[in-house]
């Protein structure tokens, strides 16, 4: 998988796999693309920080999803200080908007 985000155009590009796209669909500012067996190749997102900087959180599980990483991972770069974070009890949130720049 590979995630880019293009700041000078607020564009966040992420694909699944290097296969050829045959077809895509835009509906509300996301890009679903396709490959000639109907499967999802990539998604692109215009206005990506619009859409990410909103004061919803992510949980831990929803950002290593995201990022497509392991929970472990997600906690080595925690202590890292990699990405920011607050914590409700117990648990680690996320606001949308970092977990992009993270992966960009």
């Amino acid at each position: 998988m590979k995630i880019h985000h293009d700041s000078e155009i607020d564009y966040l590009s992420i694909d699944f796999s290097d296969e050829i796209e045959a077809k895509s669909e835009y509906k509300d500012g996301i890009i679903v693309r396709y490959n000639k067996k109907g499967n999802i190749v990539g998604i692109d997102i215009t206005d990506s920080m619009k859409l990410f900087a909103s004061s919803s959180l992510m949980t831990l599980q929803e950002a290593c999803e995201f990022l497509n990483i392991s929970e472990s991972t997600m906690r080595r770069k925690i202590k890292a200080n990699k990405v920011k974070f607050s914590k409700e009890g117990k648990d680690y949130r996320f606001k949308k908007s970092d977990i992009i720049k993270l992966a960009a």
